[in-house]
């Protein structure tokens, strides 16, 4: 099964909007390094069967570093933007739509990685390996607080 990049985006908006999801999903890229975008790729997965192994979590993080990088830059300059010039709202919502479009330049490059994966499918509710593989990718086994905050999200879906 393919995964269109437009499709992705409409879903990860509307998962994104719940507001467990993005204060949990928040808190795991800041603290933990969890990148929002593979986060909501692995609740796509959960709900449509797709099982991504701790390789292919390893391919799709090195298939986004490059926004990543930039995504960290532009996240740096608004929040700095934010803090010096908090009267500017015009600025920061400026930044903020700014930082929208390489979160969607990100997304495709997701998008066109994880379609170029041999994915498994199973149809098996509940039963998902591509939880544990994520968890590990971003080394989050000893961290019982990210974990927890993993579960939450996966809860509301």
């Amino acid at each position: 099964m393919n995964l269109n990049a437009d499709t992705f985006w409409q879903y990860s908006l509307e998962i994104y909007g719940r507001p467990a999801v993005s204060e949990n999903a928040l808190a795991l890229q800041d603290h933990f390094k969890v990148n929002v975008n593979m986060l909501l790729l692995l609740c796509w997965c959960l709900q449509n069967g797709a099982v991504i192994t701790l390789n292919q979590w390893q391919v799709l993080l090195a298939a986004i570093e490059e926004t990543e990088r930039k995504l960290i830059a532009h996240r740096r300059q608004r929040k700095r933007a934010k803090v010096a010039r908090p009267e500017d709202a015009s600025a920061y919502e400026a930044l903020k739509k700014q930082e929208l479009a390489l979160e969607l330049e990100q997304q495709e490059a997701l998008t066109t990685m994880f379609n170029r994966l041999n994915v498994e499918y199973v149809s098996l509710s509940g039963v998902n390996g591509s939880i544990a593989s994520f968890v590990n990718v971003f080394n989050l086994r000893q961290q019982p607080d990210a974990v927890s905050r993993i579960t939450a999200v996966i809860k509301q879906l």
